[in-house]
């Protein structure tokens, strides 16, 4: 196995595209995608990169196209990558709770 073929496999769990794996090796440049599986490199470039990415998008559609993340199944692999890499889990800090503010338009 190599280590695209890794990355894609984790990355099509999320249902992330071949353009996120792109992107994933293009921002850690010393992992390199044909060579034979490090899966410490590879654990570490998924969680510097979906700590990057965690801002961005669950759900995004524009025109007739549609990308959806299972972010139940990133939470759960990044739980699992940041233990087995003795990092700080950037999910621990998101509330998934909705919130709501009340607008009161005669004042309090």
């Amino acid at each position: 196995m190599t280590n695209k073929e890794y990355i894609q496999s984790i990355l099509s769990r999320v249902g992330a595209n071949e353009t996120d794996t792109e992107i994933l090796f293009a921002e850690n440049p010393s992992l390199v995608p044909d060579a034979k599986l490090s899966l410490a490199d590879c654990q570490n470039a998924l969680y510097d990169s979906f700590s990057s990415w965690i801002p961005m998008y669950s759900s995004l559609s524009e025109g007739d196209m549609s990308i959806t993340w299972n972010w139940n199944s990133v939470k759960a692999i990044m739980s699992q990558i940041s233990k087995k890499l003795g990092k700080d889990n950037p999910f621990d800090d998101i509330d998934n709770k909705p919130k709501a503010k009340a607008f009161r338009p005669w004042g309090d």
